[in-house]
């Protein structure tokens, strides 16, 4: 599904004015550019893109993006301009709430996603999926002494409550 959705989203923004007027920028770059936006909004944040925010737009750009281009990629200075008007395309077809904090966040996320790429620090760690915490002890049966101390069983002590 997200697959498809992210098909119709992008050929949605190419077709549109708002994809179609970005400047001086390959439109190669301007489609992988927000291909990879927008599979990061669907595949790795989960959301359909009009519900993201400011904090959103950051991970998406500076790490999601940042994973994903190469130190001397010629697509790293067209990021910001794309990424303006995907924004502005997805405000103007859909209620999109978190508008003015998504822009406002596009503009410091670009700039550190540019310092990240050329330093070489774009490591793709932080939107890797985590094991869920195990704990290591085993659980407290009914029957078992109370683990206060007391002496008496835990259904009996502690355990009375629940």
């Amino acid at each position: 599904m997200p697959d498809k959705q992210i098909a119709l989203d992008l050929a949605a923004f190419l077709d549109s004015p708002f994809g179609r007027t970005v400047g001086s920028v390959p439109r190669e770059h301007v489609r992988e550019i927000a291909e990879m936006f927008l599979s990061g909004c669907y595949d790795e944040l989960g959301k359909v893109p009009r519900l993201i925010d400011g904090d959103d737009v950051r991970e998406l750009v500076v790490h999601g993006l940042g994973a994903r281009l190469a130190r001397k990629d010629a697509r790293i200075g067209h990021v910001h301009e794309t990424l303006d008007a995907l924004l502005d395309f997805i405000a103007a077809t859909s209620v999109f709430s978190q508008a003015f904090e998504a822009r406002r966040a596009l503009a410091p996320a670009c700039g550190e996603l540019v310092e990240l790429v050329r330093e070489g620090r774009n490591v793709p760690t932080a939107l890797e999926k985590q094991d869920p915490f195990v704990h290591g002890a085993s659980k407290l049966g009914r029957n078992d002494p109370c683990s206060c101390g007391s002496g008496r069983k835990f259904k009996k002590c502690h355990g009375k409550d629940s």
